[in-house]
């Protein structure tokens, strides 16, 4: 059934993909020799993590399932037992590449300007949430000391991490504003690609957008760094794909 219900083993399937996802991000923030050091702290540090980074990932994954359902399409959720084995392969090596799994469309009147639209629903929610974080952070803020994350240093202070505490909603904003800015490259399969073939000024607009809230959230140095990044993909697309 492919419908907007979800039924046990999609369920199943979500929830694997949402733990594991935050299992990765702390392993690459915590490394090995702080999930093993710290054990007990580092079970604590996946709490913040499924709340922030999890959710971030489901709620994206959702957004494109009730648009593409709207547009009338059938959408279901699927895990990639291969993406999520080497996503945890990769986490130890401080590496995170978040593919434990995606919404499958399944319709052939789809066109391309819908695609684009039900693309772009995830970074959208992201977005979203970010702002929703951001709120908490103001209103309701939450810190926690964690041993392993002393060893980051100043580094990571723009995404809420500092002398070994870690700011759980600004760490949640910069979290979501980073899974949408990745999601936007333009390179086959990410959203980004499918925006970009659809329409390069929407494409432009929203990664105008995401790199404004980035360097209002984050750091400016955000702008041009991914900005950089994200033209070369933009380029090559052009180049390869017209």
């Amino acid at each position: 059934m492919y419908g907007i219900y979800i039924d046990k083993d999609e369920a199943l399937q979500i929830a694997i993909s949402v733990f594991s996802i935050s299992l990765a991000l702390g392993i690459v923030f915590a490394g090995v020799d702080g999930m093993l050091g710290y054990p007990r702290e580092f079970l604590l540090f996946l709490a913040p993590l499924v709340v922030t980074v999890g959710s971030g990932f489901i709620l994206h994954e959702m957004a494109h399932k009730l648009v593409a359902i709207y547009y009338g399409a059938q959408a279901r959720f699927r895990m990639w037992t291969q993406g999520l084995l080497f996503m945890l392969a990769t986490s130890a090596f401080g590496i995170l590449f978040a593919a434990p799994g995606a919404v499958y469309i399944y319709s052939n009147t789809i066109s391309r300007r819908q695609n684009g639209i039900i693309s772009l629903a995830g970074p959208a929610l992201n977005i979203a949430l970010a702002f929703f974080f951001i709120i908490l952070q103001f209103v309701a803020p939450i810190n926690q000391f964690f041993s392993f994350l002393l060893i980051l240093g100043a580094d990571f202070g723009p995404y809420g991490i500092g002398a070994g505490i870690l700011q759980v909603w600004r760490f949640g904003a910069a979290m979501n504003i980073m899974l949408a800015l990745f999601n936007m490259i333009p390179a086959f399969p990410l959203d980004g690609s499918k925006v970009f073939a659809w329409s390069m000024p929407a494409w432009i607009a929203a990664v105008g957008f995401l790199l404004l809230v980035g360097a209002a959230v984050i750091s400016p140095g955000i702008v041009i760094g991914w900005g950089i990044m994200l033209v070369i993909f933009g380029v090559l697309s052009k180049l390869l794909f017209g």
